[in-house]
């Protein structure tokens, strides 16, 4: 090991964080608390709708929440920043920190240039503030148009735990089949979205699988609609379609010019309250996706982003799925080099880190334990590491076990175990 490794391997420096989605999550602070290794959550507002403010009394509960054991002598007359003066000064910590918000959403309209994205951005602003005053340093978002992620199964592993899995053949018969973007398979193959020889594996995913299966249909679109913003909501197809068409015929010069105006507008402001903003790599990293263009697949796109101030939310499963991303340990240099030279410091560059393994063959993979991979992740870390980065990761998605609990991905268990 290098003697920066060595000097910068401890829990002061690289810490373990554990995402948490809320008091009406299943996996309970108290889970966390008992998880060895884990300091910090990665959590965010869920109940406040995208593009609304993030207020002071918002924020403090939930950063009461996440520190504190729950008070039954709390004033109830007190909120906000008083609150949480009041539950330092008397409260019993839970040894956790909330330093991380994930996300503080990019909205749609800041997305496609909406009229609104002005309102939006001026209350993103407000929202930066009011965490920067809590000590939430790091705020994490994405680019990604219409849909956060996209994964079309939920699978076994040969050791019958339950994983999130990606067919490209899937995907493109949701997309040709029961999306129905284009009234002939010609209209996919047009639009760049599937090759000729894709769009034939995907009717015969569809005639095998899917055509006289209504069932299977149903699931397949919960799975993918289920990385919608909001879609705890619930989606329709024509939801879907209807968000899809807000981006036709938008070009990736255009899309980098509405996150440009964005990014140009806040960045300043994060950087006045003390917070790194950071962007989510496209996921998975191809482009175009459901007929959009997609700007964060690789280390161009982070270097676009780099250029206007934002850092980068290193998740190495996203990118890995893209073969030109599979060696990542090259990309992470690049994109550090890149922003060393524009005299960003490493915590600037890389604000958060996902480590999230996959087991990939050409467009399709399935998201596996984080220990049987640990000579991979290892790599990650050291590079980032002997990069001189320091900071929190944390286990991005995890295989559930027969004896865990969570929402899909985020099995407390396999998380605790990738924590590890």
């Amino acid at each position: 090991m290098s003697e920066i490794f060595n000097q910068n391997w401890n829990r002061e420096r690289v810490r373990a964080g554990m995402r948490w989605f809320g008091p009406e999550d299943e996996v309970s602070i108290r889970n966390i608390q008992q998880t060895p290794g884990v300091t910090n959550i990665i959590t965010a507002l869920h109940h406040i709708p995208a593009g609304e403010i993030w207020t002071e009394a918002e924020v403090a509960k939930r950063k009461i929440e996440v520190e504190f054991v729950p008070h039954s002598d709390a004033p109830a007359d007190l909120d906000g920043l008083k609150l949480f003066q009041w539950y330092s000064m008397n409260g019993e910590p839970t040894g956790l920190v909330w330093d991380t918000a994930e996300s503080l959403v990019f909205t749609e309209d800041i997305k496609n240039g909406s009229p609104n994205r002005d309102k939006h951005i001026r209350n993103y602003k407000t929202s930066l503030q009011n965490l920067g005053r809590f000590g939430v340093h790091n705020v994490v978002g994405n680019f990604m148009l219409v849909a956060d992620w996209t994964r079309t199964n939920i699978t076994s592993l040969p050791d019958g735990s339950k994983t999130l899995k990606y067919i490209h053949s899937a995907f493109a018969a949701f997309d040709i089949y029961l999306l129905k973007r284009h009234p002939t398979e010609q209209g996919y193959i047009d639009d760049d979205s599937f090759s000729a020889a894709e769009v034939e594996e995907a009717r015969k995913y569809w005639t095998t699988y899917l055509t006289d299966h209504p069932a299977r249909q149903k699931e397949l679109i919960a799975m993918i609609t289920a990385g919608l913003p909001g879609a705890q909501e619930g989606f329709t197809l024509d939801d879907f379609r209807a968000a899809v068409s807000k981006y036709e015929g938008m070009s990736l010069t255009t899309l980098k010019e509405h996150i440009a105006y964005f990014l140009d507008a806040v960045v300043p402001v994060a950087g006045a309250a003390g917070v790194r903003l950071c962007c989510h790599a496209d996921d998975p990293a191809f482009s175009p996706f459901l007929g959009t263009p997609r700007a964060v697949g690789g280390a161009a796109g982070y270097k676009f982003l780099l250029d206007h101030g934002c850092g980068v939310n290193m998740c190495i499963g996203s990118l890995m799925a893209n073969e030109s991303n599979r060696d990542i340990t090259p990309v992470i240099r690049e994109i550090a080099e890149y922003g060393r030279m524009k005299g960003m410091s490493m915590e600037e560059i890389f604000p958060h880190i996902h480590l999230r393994p996959i087991e990939t063959d050409g467009k399709n993979f399935r998201e596996g334990h984080h220990a049987e991979h640990r000579e991979e992740l290892a790599k990650v870390v050291h590079t980032l590491v002997d990069l001189g980065w320091q900071g929190v990761f944390r286990p991005d998605h995890a295989p559930a076990s027969d004896h865990g609990f969570g929402r899909p991905g985020y099995d407390v268990i396999g998380r605790g175990y990738g924590a590890q």
